[in-house]
């Protein structure tokens, strides 16, 4: 057990020690703050403020921890993530101070050189992809015996934490979303990759409102133990939210059409505020196989019936009842990014940049389809907010006209009585 500094003078000894910040780092934050305070918290604190320390640092200093700052030429500024069995932080390279998300392959799996290697191989899959859908698979490497991913870094939320604090989400957005995931689905599918745990928790929105898919090709090491079934590794992939029904019978012959279903699963989620199947979780692996989704527009009225049907095929039992492949997905979903709120305004956008790339992923499909279905949105939506200011305007006219009605009554009567 590590003992915690006293002094410090003590935490600079170990700050050294962990290699967080260079010497002259150091000797030019000694000049500038003058004598170090005699306390550990205080040192930490003016480490902090001169942005020499990351808060995940100080504490793990003030703990008297010195080792695992480090993962090869990557410094380990904070932990962004953990799951039951994996581990996410937030790297900088030492050198080249580009800021990455460094993920960990479990201790356990690591035990298995079989797995190792399989980690390898799917790594460098991954690192094939070249999607701005997708989040970028840099690097993969072993630092003493821990081997970890190097991957694009992205700052924004997953959209399991969007449903945790919004609850449900205009249809519009929840559309766009699912749009631009499915755009990075089908270029991995293009390239022979599939995700196969498609997941609010693996989809990824960006401040600039870009949608990236984590863990595509990789979802079998980063499990969730608390959510994932795995009964035994590559014997059942999926969570059990989203599974696709043949991931449950038999997932080494589920192809890329299971991604389709997790997607209908996870859009379900977002237009409705709940799963297609709620309960136990055998009561929803059953479900999966044998019951229908009650159609999400019976539990938001907001969803168009349109969508509601796709969002169904998505959701089908038998893949070959489903869309058969992600771009058909992107061509069906595109006019209910439009979708007018109860104002009658769009609820949701795509970034020009994920309109090309939706637009992109349908180039082998016929698009004159798509322009059309959007031009009929974007004048429903318009029809919808005329028709409401002019239900508005008549009920102004009819208040007026009634007003004055009364305003005349009164005045003959008043005339009559005198």
């Amino acid at each position: 057990m590590p003992e915690p500094p006293r002094s410090g003078d003590a935490v600079l000894a170990l700050v050294r020690r962990a290699e967080i910040a260079d010497d002259d780092v150091i000797a030019g934050f000694l000049t500038r703050s003058g004598p170090v305070p005699s306390t550990a918290p205080d040192t930490a604190t003016r480490l902090i403020q001169a942005g020499i320390l990351t808060p995940f640092q100080a504490r793990l200093i003030l703990q008297g921890k010195h080792k695992g700052f480090k993962l090869g030429p990557y410094r380990i500024l904070n932990q962004i993530g953990a799951g039951g069995t994996g581990v996410v932080y937030l790297a900088e390279h030492a050198a080249l101070r580009r800021r990455v998300a460094l993920k960990v392959l479990p201790g356990k799996q690591a035990l298995d050189p079989a797995n190792v290697a399989r980690f390898y191989k799917e790594a460098r899959a991954a690192a094939t992809l070249d999607h701005p859908n997708i989040v970028h698979a840099y690097d993969v490497a072993c630092d003493k015996g821990t081997h970890f991913l190097v991957l694009e870094y992205i700052d924004g939320d997953t959209l399991d934490r969007l449903l945790a604090v919004r609850g449900r989400l205009p249809v519009g957005e929840a559309v766009s979303y699912a749009v631009q995931a499915a755009a990075g689905l089908q270029h991995a599918h293009e390239k022979g990759v599939a995700h196969r745990d498609i997941k609010p928790a693996n989809l990824l929105v960006g401040r600039d409102g870009i949608v990236k898919v984590l863990d595509l090709g990789l979802a079998e090491f980063f499990e969730d133990s608390g959510t994932k079934l795995a009964r035994s590794v590559g014997d059942v992939m999926g969570t059990t939210d989203y599974v696709a029904p043949e991931q449950l019978r038999d997932c080494a012959a589920a192809d890329h059409r299971a991604d389709i279903y997790n997607l209908g699963a996870t859009l379900y989620h977002l237009l409705t505020g709940r799963p297609p199947f709620v309960g136990t979780t055998a009561a929803k692996m059953l479900a999966h196989q044998l019951s229908v989704a009650r159609p999400a527009r019976q539990l938001c009225g907001e969803v168009p019936e349109g969508l509601s049907v796709a969002v169904e095929r998505m959701l089908a039992k038998d893949p070959a009842d489903r869309y058969q492949t992600a771009a058909e997905v992107v061509q069906v979903l595109l006019p209910f990014v439009s979708t007018p709120d109860r104002r009658g305004r769009p609820s949701g956008k795509l970034p020009p940049l994920a309109a090309a790339l939706a637009h992109e992923s349908t180039a082998g499909l016929e698009v004159t389809a798509i322009r059309g279905s959007l031009a009929a949105a974007a004048a429903l939506a318009d029809a919808v907010a005329r028709a409401r200011r002019w239900k508005r305007l008549a009920v102004m006219g009819m208040v007026g006209t009634a007003a004055f009605a009364l305003a005349t009554v009164a005045l003959a009567a008043l005339c009559f009585v005198k």
